[in-house]
């Protein structure tokens, strides 16, 4: 699958890591067949099944067309247990072919009485698709039927071969090339959109097209089609995946103007408050940083990912810390069983900024530092501080026990092998703390 695109948040000169954090949900598929106003194989199948009806409307071919007429209506908007697909291939086989009457009526009941399994739908498309195999409507329908199943290699040569019949239509062609791309089929998908943008230019067809460039690592052929999505079409998720290309290119003071603008126009955004907090972290605009990602924890209090950002800032905005404090103190109570939220929150009490009176709560740091290890024992920056903790008050026992974990869970971690050295050393070990510190020097060296 095609690697989400991801806000990067770049650290203060000198430190080199980069934390990655997904807040860009995917393209969707347009599924066709399920969209009122939209699905041409409804309602073209629906007018000729109901000429069928007509025609001989007291027999049991008449009474099943009928039922397929009116299941398929207008191209309902809701997928109801497969009716709507099965209702569609009926009407199809029952104008392809004169199948016997019983086994319609058969199925007309089916229909009529009961939803229909995906098995059942499947095969009457497949049915549909020997019987017209030059037909758009059966090829394309059976093509979104595999999209809806999650199914996607079975979809593509069906809506290849719709595509081949109609290369025009629009909802085949744009599900052909997203269909492509979440298989990794880049040349194909790129190939496919710049044909349909031949045709006729529309801003989701740009975006998903900074979305096939991206995926093939070329940021700035992205940036440039998010940007002409946007302009066509400033929608809250145009606008955010450009300011989002702007980020990844670290084209930061482009990628605040373009979160300003976004977030004046849709004030309600989370994720766009989060993207201008990383872009004014990035220039080092902290206190506006933290503004921007309070906002964002504000708009979204059970999405995690502004906490996450918020966590890593701690004591960056003196000014600020009790406000970092609250927002994580409300990721605790929203999301109890998450260990960052308690690690985060240990860490703001501890080493956040906070008024001159008051004070700091050792048992309460402990606590949640304690919970974050049990509910994450892979968490190795969480044993890491409780450790430093149990150190720092004497406990050396409790301090070499917990940092013992984090170099085993991050070995080359150096600050790690530095406080279990000095642990070793307050307990009289000397031969293991030379080891550590020998390893200390090692890590040290290499970095």
């Amino acid at each position: 699958m095609r690697p989400r695109a991801v806000l990067r948040i770049h650290t203060t000169a000198g430190r080199n890591a980069v934390r990655r954090l997904s807040i860009r949900p995917g393209h969707t598929f347009h599924r066709g067949w399920a969209r009122a106003g939209r699905c041409r194989a409804g309602r073209t199948r629906s007018r000729r099944a109901g000429r069928a009806g007509r025609a001989d409307a007291g027999s049991p071919r008449g009474v099943a067309a009928k039922i397929a007429a009116t299941r398929v209506g207008a191209c309902v908007s809701t997928f109801r247990g497969g009716v709507v697909l099965l209702a569609i291939a009926l009407a199809l086989w029952l104008e392809a072919a004169g199948a016997a009457a019983q086994a319609l009526s058969s199925e007309a009941a089916s229909i009529a009485g009961q939803p229909a399994s995906a098995r059942d739908v499947e095969r009457g498309l497949e049915e549909a698709v020997r019987h017209t195999p030059d037909s758009f409507d059966a090829h394309h329908n059976l093509g979104e039927f595999y999209i809806q199943q999650q199914q996607l290699a079975l979809a593509i040569p069906h809506l290849e071969k719709a595509r081949a019949i109609d290369p025009s239509h629009y909802v085949n062609g744009y599900d052909l090339a997203l269909a492509y791309l979440q298989l990794d089929r880049v040349p194909e998908a790129r190939q496919q959109i710049e044909a349909m943008l031949r045709l006729k230019e529309t801003a989701e067809l740009h975006n998903l097209l900074g979305s096939i460039e991206e995926g093939a690592g070329k940021l700035t052929d992205a940036a440039k089609a998010y940007q002409r999505a946007a302009q066509r079409d400033p929608s809250e998720k145009h606008l955010f995946d450009f300011g989002n290309s702007l980020l990844q290119l670290q084209a930061y003071d482009d990628a605040i103007k373009v979160f300003d603008t976004a977030t004046e126009r849709y004030p309600r955004s989370a994720r766009l408050y989060v993207g201008l907090g990383i872009g004014q972290y990035s220039r080092g605009k902290y206190d506006d940083a933290v503004k921007s990602l309070c906002a964002a924890a504000d708009l979204a209090p059970s999405d995690p990912r502004p906490y996450q950002f918020l966590g890593e800032m701690y004591g960056v905005a003196p000014e600020l810390g009790e406000e970092v404090t609250e927002r994580l103190a409300r990721f605790v109570e929203v999301q109890p069983t998450n260990a960052l939220a308690h690690y985060y929150y240990a860490m703001s009490l501890w080493k956040g900024e906070r008024g001159p009176t008051a004070s700091v709560d050792l048992q309460q740091i402990e606590k949640h530092l304690k919970r974050a290890v049990s509910l994450d024992a892979k968490l190795s920056k969480a044993f890491l501080q409780l450790g430093t903790l149990y150190g720092d008050q004497g406990r050396h026992a409790e301090a070499i026990e917990a940092l013992r974990q984090a170099v085993q869970l991050e070995p080359d971690h150096a600050q790690a092998h530095y406080r279990l050295a000095r642990a070793y050393q307050n307990t009289g070990q000397r031969a293991l703390a030379a080891k550590e510190l020998e390893l200390f020097q090692q890590l040290k060296t290499k970095k």
